[in-house]
């Protein structure tokens, strides 16, 4: 080795990952591979002086850290050491996609605003989905991600618990510690005033956010406030409820720059668990002799309070997208007449902004439940305990979701029933593998306080708010009608024999899941899943694969698979026919489904909405479903109307913004992907002829097309 080449190694400069300028030594390769690596030193040296050689042939005037570890890393490979380097590897971005994301932002996720935050956020994200990737799951997990054989939900947000329902009793007791441990932030008391315990309120699930992936909620919300409420008059209950649903719309603090995707459950009386329970009053005060069922006058009103503000919408008339506005549904109460005033203020709600969300407690539902994030349902038996009902400490949610990619397994299946069956037992395994890794993941980082919020004891005895044994673990399934279709040749609503195979494969999963919960002991559930970005997600990695033997919906571009087990949005059938078909999974998905009937642009009336309501309820399996209304909003004048329009009708201006329910929450149209805007086209509106259908579609299409808008 020459001494020119030696003297140009001691010239050479490194612009190091701590942004300082230093001298290029060979040794630090060497020590950071014994350390990251795990490589002898002897191995460690020999890589090191490779490197060395490399870089010396290169006469550059200086080099950065990334280019010498990535030397390092092909060096490791060609040494053979696949292991070692995927632990030194480096988790990164192309500077070309880091300027795309800066110069236009990302369509991901509806819920995101495109701004600094959510740049900075989505650089961040690329890093943990390919840190869960590389470093957390075991290659065939991986693999079978990327291969689109089931979709891991919040990859990026694989070391968080994904989503949680609060008891706010708890709270009211205890009071308040943003950061869970009050060491960073003010600590706050038991809320003695109205306005201070719904401010608590809307701080809980913000700060749970935080330490959480998914959405945040408060199941029987009303029931518990009431006492706060106590001797006001309706005019003051309301203005409480109108500062809590701004605050939750306008706290603009979420992961990246957005509102914390919330929700609220709402009962029209109190529930019958709870009418002889202690009530939580004003200070955290708790007297035997004082129940909930003291405060049956307060929990309606502020039940109809909360009505009248969401339906008055915001400033401007526009509707709130959060708190999710979700209203516990009876049958029996529709079958005997039970709070009709109530139902007739809700009915009204959907039909001008489709706001409100029925969760329909039928007979095989769990008597302790809440629905939470967009469409989970989460069962709180098994984590119920008498002592929970009575402290104020019901608590329950999803600690990750796996989604199964069934039409892929029916293109592999090639009409083989016997393999059918023996393919989707192998990735309903994979999920559950997945699942359990997960467990073990949240439970080291509860153990190292990585999650303060969720780790805040309950009891003396040290319980964690967040137990991870007590969460669900949900498995998802997409595409159940191209499944069926590929397998059959006939689509759910177009054949009994291709809907009766689509009943015996979710019967077939829900056993499967049963057979996880009593090997575990953990709660396994399967659950109609949102796919947001999945639905569109898969496909385009089918199509990779499978070629035409694909069935999708949409154009190559905008391909996209039908949530859960729904009919296609497109297929012209009638609305009844619709729900019967998808009604009959509902009680098969012990983790959460969801129905949709989407409105044409004409106004339905109050009456028609309840009458549909009560047959829905009384007459159908479904356990949880929206009404979804098209809306447009002009940002000229403010004017918020129905439908997808192009010009305001109020001031002829063609500055509108367009929102619909994406999966299970209400967002402006411009940040759908490809596949949620394909689909937001194809939608059978309802109250519609069918031509008149068909035509809305094309007019929807077009103007998509004329706004190009692109996913």
């Amino acid at each position: 080795m020459s001494g020119e080449n030696n003297g140009s190694r001691k010239k050479l400069i490194v612009r190091t990952s701590k942004t300082l300028l230093e001298h290029f030594d060979r040794t630090k390769i060497a020590d950071s591979l014994v350390k990251e690596a795990e490589l002898e030193r002897s191995k460690a040296e020999q890589i090191s002086l490779e490197v060395e050689e490399e870089l010396s042939g290169m006469k550059l005037e200086y080099i950065t850290a990334p280019l010498i570890r990535e030397i390092a890393n092909v060096k490791l490979l060609e040494h053979g050491m696949e292991r070692e380097r995927a632990k030194y590897t480096r988790l990164g971005m192309p500077v070309f996609d880091v300027t795309n994301l800066i110069g236009f932002g990302s369509k991901e996720n509806a819920n995101l605003q495109y701004n600094p935050e959510s740049v900075h956020k989505l650089m961040a994200d690329q890093i943990s989905k390919e840190y869960a990737l590389i470093r957390l799951l075991p290659r065939p997990l991986a693999d079978a991600h990327m291969a689109g054989e089931i979709h891991i939900h919040d990859l990026d947000y694989f070391i968080r618990p994904f989503c949680f329902s609060h008891d706010i009793r708890f709270f009211l007791k205890n009071g308040f510690k943003a950061d869970g441990v009050g060491n960073h932030t003010a600590v706050a008391g038991p809320a003695k005033r109205p306005e201070v315990a719904f401010l608590h309120a809307s701080k809980v699930l913000a700060s749970a956010q935080t330490n959480c992936a998914g959405g945040q909620g408060f199941s029987y919300f009303n029931t518990f406030l009431a006492p706060y409420i106590q001797g006001m008059e309706y005019k003051k209950v309301k203005q409480l409820a109108q500062m809590f649903i701004y605050e939750l719309s306008q706290m603009y603090v979420a992961r990246g720059g957005q509102v914390v995707f919330s929700s609220i459950d709402a009962d029209m009386t109190v529930p019958k668990q709870f009418l002889d329970v202690p009530a939580v009053q004003p200070g955290g005060i708790v007297q035997d002799s004082v129940t909930y069922a003291n405060y049956e006058d307060e929990t309606k009103m502020l039940f109809n309070a909360l009505v009248d503000v969401y339906y008055e919408g915001d400033y401007i008339g526009k509707p709130f997208n959060f708190p999710k506005f979700e209203v516990q549904t009876y049958p029996n109460d529709i079958r005997t007449g039970k709070h009709v005033e109530e139902f007739m203020k809700v009915s009204a709600l959907a039909a001008k902004f489709g706001t409100p969300y029925y969760i329909v407690n039928q007979p095989y539902m769990p008597e302790f439940a809440c629905y939470q994030c967009c469409s989970f349902l989460m069962p709180l038996d098994k984590s119920k305990t008498d002592e929970d009902v009575i402290n104020g400490t019901i608590r329950g949610g999803g600690l990750q979701v796996v989604t199964l990619n069934l039409p892929q397994i029916a293109y592999l299946a090639n009409g083989n029933d016997d393999k059918f069956f023996e393919i989707l037992d192998d990735r309903m395994n994979k999920a559950k593998e997945v699942h359990l890794l997960k467990r073990e993941v949240i439970i080291k980082n509860l153990k190292n306080n990585l999650l303060p919020f969720m780790n805040q004891k309950i009891n003396k005895e040290g319980e964690r708010y967040l137990e991870p044994d007590k969460q669900s673990f949900i498995i998802g399934i997409l595409g159940m009608n191209e499944m069926v279709k590929a397998h059959t040749g006939k689509e759910l609503h177009e054949s009994e024999e291709a809907w009766k195979f689509a009943l015996k494969v979710m019967k077939h999963m829900k056993d499967r899941v049963a057979d996880f919960r009593d090997e575990t002991t953990l709660n396994f559930s399967l659950a109609r899943t949102p796919a947001e970005s999945c639905s569109h997600r898969l496909p385009q990695i089918d199509m990779k694969k499978f070629k035409d033997k694909v069935v999708y919906n949409g154009t190559k571009d905008s391909a996209y698979y039908t949530n859960s087990f729904h009919v296609r949005p497109s297929a012209d059938v009638p609305l009844w026919k619709r729900l019967t078909v998808e009604g009959s999974f509902h009680p098969l998905t012990d983790g959460g489904a969801m129905s949709h009937v989407f409105l044409s642009e004409e106004n339905p009336t109050t009456e028609g909405i309840y009458e549909l309501t009560k047959k829905i309820a009384t007459k159908t399996a479904i356990q949880y479903y929206s009404y979804t209304k098209d809306l447009s909003v002009c940002t000229q004048c403010d004017y918020t109307t129905g439908g997808l329009l192009h010009k305001c009708p109020n001031c002829g201006s063609e500055k509108i913004d367009w929102w619909s329910r994406i999966t299970g929450y209400y967002q402006n149209v411009s940040g759908w992907n490809k596949g949620k805007l394909a689909e937001l086209s194809q939608r059978r509106r309802y109250g519609t002829t069918t031509e008149q259908a068909n035509e809305l579609g094309t007019e929807v299409k077009r103007k998509i097309n004329n706004k190009m808008i692109s996913g």
